[in-house]
């Protein structure tokens, strides 16, 4: 099942609860003021970032369990709230209209992933609610073996990535909020990347391993606009933002943000790239 027919039930309330957390109305006015922020003007902005990256590392510190799919999703749900927090951060001081939209996408989409991959194990979708869906996920999540040797691989490798992706985020501030957003989120988001395809390779789960492959995509695409967005140059193998590391290229109507029309590319590219197995 695509991770677009799962995310349905939730994607209203994920979305309307999302809107309302981030405070959209805020973004207009701060999208016209002006750049040209100091070291010191950025303190807060960069203070905020550190307490989401401390506490996303902490509550991502898991023992082993031996279900690769559990493990995973017990990661990959605080690497996600992180991202979420980062992207809230840049709200109140960015300056790029382009990358608030952006950070606001990455809100959005990060929460509709979460509450797939609790599903994805018979999960509530979130502390507060559960869908009907839940139990079927939970009974069929507990017919797969156990693995503890791949669930050590699984989790050993993914610490790997994460101490990577930390040394990569630590960046030198330059004063500029939103180039500096982009230099932390984009390590992160390939941390994300590196997570989901050890899923791939060591999950047994199939709606999981669908949700790892989109968030692939996902990150994917994201990176690509971020970097636009700033102005930065895409690797060789991404010319465009509808041309992803597929190799797929297409086009979208002119009316469809910059998003949509990265995602129209990378969803085609996802439907010709079959699901690994092993």
């Amino acid at each position: 099942m695509a991770l677009s027919n799962i995310r349905r039930p939730i994607a209203l309330t994920v979305v309307a609860a999302a809107l309302v957390s981030i405070g959209t109305s805020r973004v207009p006015a701060l999208a016209q003021q002006a750049p040209g922020q100091t070291v010191s003007a950025e303190a807060p902005f960069l203070a905020e970032n550190d307490a989401a990256m401390d506490k996303m590392m902490k509550n991502m510190t898991i023992k082993p369990s031996g279900d690769v799919d559990r493990d995973f999703v017990a990661m990959m749900v605080p690497h996600h709230q992180g991202a979420i927090d980062m992207a809230e951060a840049l709200l109140p001081y960015g300056h790029n209209p382009k990358l608030l939209r952006i950070a606001q996408e990455i809100v959005v989409e990060q929460l509709q992933e979460i509450a797939a991959m609790r599903l994805a194990i018979g999960e509530p979708a979130s502390p507060t609610w559960v869908t009907n869906g839940a139990h079927d996920a939970r009974a069929a999540a507990s017919s797969y073996k156990a693995n503890p040797v791949g669930d050590a691989a699984f989790v050993s490798r993914s610490n790997a990535a994460m101490d990577k992706m930390m040394t990569d985020m630590a960046v030198k501030p330059t004063g500029d909020v939103d180039h500096d957003l982009v230099a932390m989120m984009v390590p992160h988001h390939q941390g994300a990347i590196d997570m989901a395809q050890l899923e791939l390779q060591y999950g047994q789960n199939p709606q999981l391993k669908t949700i790892a492959q989109e968030i692939i995509v996902d990150q994917m695409q994201e990176i690509a606009l971020m970097r636009l967005a700033v102005g930065e140059p895409l690797p060789p193998s991404i010319s465009s933002p509808t041309q992803t590391s597929f190799g797929a290229t297409h086009s979208a109507p002119p009316h469809k943000s910059d998003a949509d029309q990265t995602q129209s590319g990378m969803s085609a590219a996802m439907q010709m790239e079959p699901a690994r197995t092993h």
